[in-house]
């Protein structure tokens, strides 16, 4: 009688160890079901699985880049450079079509093939984990409503119901939503996170991430754009109210729980480059779309979506129940993300879909470019040559601890009072709240490219077409995090001994 193959067997045939040897095993069990010896087993077995398949190699140049984008100064120049070379860096991966650069493009740090923030591109057959990052699906979302209310008193309410900083809700201050009811919890980069999906419902988290009010006044002309391009629910209560509006703006990602599904993804793409590649950036790796855990990884790239919005929408309901008001429109979009076109799986870090969307409508979007400036709605001109993208906002010319660093005293502390001094003349009259009690200024306007610039590249490049202006009332942001009291005792205790003169040195140094 046959005994039946083992994996071993495979494995002292010269099979390789991994995620091939299963399915290899499952064939030859199949194959020996037929009446096949052993000898033709392995050798049917070789053709359908091979011991050692061709590897999957970086191309010899990168594939076709595009630049929507202009610099105007040296330190601009360097910036875009930077950017440039991890972009070309990450489109010599096999499965990456083409890239584009949008106006607000700066490099994210990060190693060899890490796309620059702005980046996007267009993949075939594959998610690649690092190229939506791991703020996943950060997004932004609008609430249009009416209501008198003082700014001041607006922001009241907005500061009472919101969250940020690091970590979930505590228990007892915890949001609900239908969106952690779903069935998706059997998904293998789901299971196990429901409960960080409850804890950091309601959070916004920290960096760039805010919630804005402003206030908006269309025109004819835009209010006759957005009939013509099919959204006649805005265009109807634009009539309503004489085209004003207060709206409510907020800027945030996945928290938590994508940054854990981030984590899985990327192990797994890692794990499967390393089995079927050869010098494959971290950066680049990916997971085929069509394999078993492609799908899954997209599937639960979808919830996070769903998550997202609802986290989005349970600030704006809190917010909209604490002032007596009810949403008029709501708007949404996501700029770090995967989108599927297509055959194409479109990747954006930093970068706003401008496409048409199931009913050929062209999408409406949101484009904030610093808590002093208006946020844009727009309209996507569906711009092929620029992969149908436009930026997410107005990005940086320089790193945070750069841009911080000649605000900072000879032992490298921020001086508070030259901050306080700098934000107030650069936020003048609105309403700017940091939520954790100290001013970043690294979030300020200060840290952003120019705005002006990058509304008009819009334009130039033809990316999408300005539909509407908020203008801004107020801001809450994050900010620094006040320091800890252990944190201070270490420092001081750190700057007194590094301060100390030696005892010889002081009796020396007597008159």
């Amino acid at each position: 009688m046959t005994m039946e193959i083992k994996a071993r067997d495979l494995l002292t045939a010269g099979w390789l160890e991994g995620p091939r040897l299963g399915p290899a095993l499952r064939r030859a069990h199949e194959l020996e079901t037929t009446g096949l010896d052993r000898e033709l087993v392995f050798a049917r077995l070789e053709q359908e699985f091979p011991k050692q398949p061709p590897l999957i190699q970086p191309g010899a140049s990168s594939a076709p880049l595009a630049e929507a984008l202009e610099v105007g100064t040296d330190e601009e120049a360097a910036n875009v450079a930077f950017a440039r070379q991890r972009m070309l860096e990450l489109l010599r991966t096999p499965v990456i079509q083409r890239g584009v650069l949008m106006p607000d493009t700066c490099p994210t740090g990060g190693g060899t093939a890490t796309i620059p923030v702005g980046g996007a591109i267009a993949v075939e057959n594959a998610i690649i984990p690092g190229a939506h990052s791991a703020d996943i699906c950060c997004s932004m979302f609008a609430t249009f409503f009416a209501g008198s209310h003082p700014v001041g008193e607006l922001m009241n309410h907005l500061q009472k119901v919101t969250h940020f900083g690091a970590g979930g809700r505590a228990r007892g201050q915890q949001l609900t939503s239908a969106v952690l009811d779903e069935p998706v919890w059997g998904n293998p980069f789901l299971s196990g996170l429901r409960g960080r999906a409850q804890d950091f419902l309601g959070t916004q988290g920290d960096g760039n991430h805010f919630a804005y009010v402003g206030r908006i006044q269309f025109t004819d002309t835009q209010r006759a754009a957005l009939e013509a391009a099919g959204y006649t629910e805005l265009a109807e209560w634009i009539v309503r109210r004489d085209g004003k509006f207060n709206v409510l703006v907020t800027h945030h990602g996945s928290r938590g729980i994508g940054a854990a599904l981030y984590k899985r993804g990327q192990k797994a793409a890692r794990a499967w480059c390393d089995e079927y590649a050869r010098d494959i950036p971290d950066a680049a790796a990916w997971l085929p779309a069509d394999s078993t855990k492609g799908a899954a990884y997209w599937d639960a790239l979808q919830y996070i979506a769903r998550w997202t919005r609802a986290n989005h929408a349970v600030i704006h309901d809190a917010f909209l129940g604490s002032t007596g008001q009810r949403a008029l429109v709501q708007i949404g979009n996501e700029h770090n993300f995967v989108w599927k076109r297509g055959d194409v799986f479109l990747h954006g870090k930093g970068a706003t879909p401008a496409w048409r969307d199931d009913q050929g409508r062209p999408l409406l979007g949101l484009i904030p470019l610093n808590m002093a400036r208006e946020i844009l709605l727009v309209l996507g001109a569906d711009n092929a040559g620029y992969l149908s993208f436009c930026p997410h906002g107005a990005g940086r010319n320089l790193s945070r601890s750069a841009m911080l660093r000649p605000y900072k005293d000879a032992e490298g502390k921020i001086d508070a009072a030259r901050v306080k001094a700098v934000l107030a003349s650069v936020t003048e009259g609105l309403d700017v709240r940091w939520f954790n009690g100290v001013p970043d200024l690294s979030e300020s306007p200060l840290g952003y490219k120019d705005a002006t610039k990058v509304k008009a590249q819009i334009a130039r490049f033809g990316l999408a077409t300005v539909v509407g202006e908020i203008q801004p009332q107020g801001c809450i942001m994050a900010g620094e995090a006040p320091e800890p009291h252990w944190q201070r005792v270490r420092r001081e205790k750190r700057a007194a001994n590094k301060n100390e003169v030696p005892a010889q040195d002081m009796e020396a140094g007597q008159t």
